[in-house]
């Protein structure tokens, strides 16, 4: 482990009693688990749960929560798959994470987290197993800007997904300036104290793209969202723009042959038409409804362009709408 990731460590080991205890953490919390829930169908996975809200007993759908904290998007998540693995650095905050899974009532089979780092250059054995293989879906929260290297980290979690149908989340933020987290007077919160812990001062949609492109992702997109996060500084309210960016795992060489034949056996078989159009194909830029109404960072319109201010409006509370429960849900419920 490095001296930075170590630095993470200890820091993420230090807050854990207090994290997500404060009325603006909890509010970020649920507008990123409202985010993720909304564009289910825009993530492009294949859940669990169809559209009518019933789950599939042939559908097995396992979701890998990296960085999981106290788990955010577990949280979120849970309904639409059927199993999930959370890997984190900080002891306590898989201690936190395991303790709201058991007490929500899931088995250790459906959700349980364990102290781990995939992005070093020594990563235990024990993740060298099936287990920790063949996600449907991996997630990063809020964690990828305190990654050394972002690049080499999409790479290492594209190795733990299916070929040609897993999916890399990644919810983090547009570009900031790591100034405003302190004041004049030198004093600090706890989330000022982190300051040391962060390497990247949030990411642009080119910076997503091109990590995600060189990791051999396709189908990219990135969406930000239109009411900023709200936290709340010692300095003062300070606003960041969250974004979810999304790519599929590309096929396999064989995976891609065998497309091809198929796709000959189905113009042999008359199938194939000159204006035949796909209609689960993504539009560049655009994935649906969905990411047209917030704004799309990457494709032909961009987010200022279609009326989304991406800017901080301070006039606009955050409102938790849906009711989210705070909780971890029951997986049979």
């Amino acid at each position: 482990m490095s001296a930075f990731t170590e630095a993470n460590r200890k820091a993420f080991d230090d807050l854990s009693a207090t994290y997500d205890t404060k009325p603006w953490q909890r509010a970020i919390k649920a507008q990123v688990a409202e985010a993720l829930i909304a564009r289910k169908d825009w993530i492009g996975a294949e859940w669990a749960t169809s559209i009518s809200g019933e789950q599939s007993d042939e559908r097995q759908v396992r979701l890998l929560d990296y960085a999981c904290g106290t788990g955010a998007v577990t949280q979120a998540l849970l309904p639409y798959v059927n199993e999930i693995r959370g890997i984190d650095i900080s002891e306590n905050m898989v201690k936190r994470y395991n303790e709201a899974a058991t007490s929500s009532g899931l088995q250790h089979e459906q959700a349980h987290a364990v102290v781990g780092d995939l992005l070093g250059e020594n990563i235990d054995p024990a993740f060298n197993t099936s287990e920790w293989h063949e996600f449907d879906v991996a997630v990063i929260g809020l964690g990828f800007h305190h990654f050394e290297d972002p690049e080499a980290a999409i790479k290492r979690l594209a190795a733990r997904l299916k070929a040609s149908t897993g999916v890399l989340l990644i919810v983090d933020f547009l570009p900031f300036d790591h100034k405003v987290n302190h004041d004049s007077s030198g004093n600090s919160g706890s989330m000022n104290e982190m300051a040391h812990t962060i390497k990247h001062n949030g990411f642009t949609g080119d910076q997503m793209r091109d990590m995600y492109q060189a990791a051999g992702f396709e189908d990219f997109d990135i969406v930000a969202l239109k009411q900023p996060a709200r936290m709340e500084l010692s300095s003062g309210t300070v606003h960041r723009t969250l974004f979810i960016a999304k790519g599929r795992k590309s096929a396999t060489v064989f995976q891609k042959i065998g497309n091809w034949l198929g796709s000959l056996q189905g113009w042999a078989a008359g199938d194939w038409r000159a204006d035949r159009r796909d209609h689960q194909h993504w539009q560049p830029g655009f994935a649906n409804d969905v990411a047209k109404k917030e704004g799309s960072l990457w494709g032909p319109e961009k987010l200022g362009e279609t009326g989304n201010d991406a800017n901080p409006r301070k006039d606009e509370p955050f409102r938790d709408r849906g009711g989210w429960n705070m909780g971890l849900p029951r997986h049979n419920e």
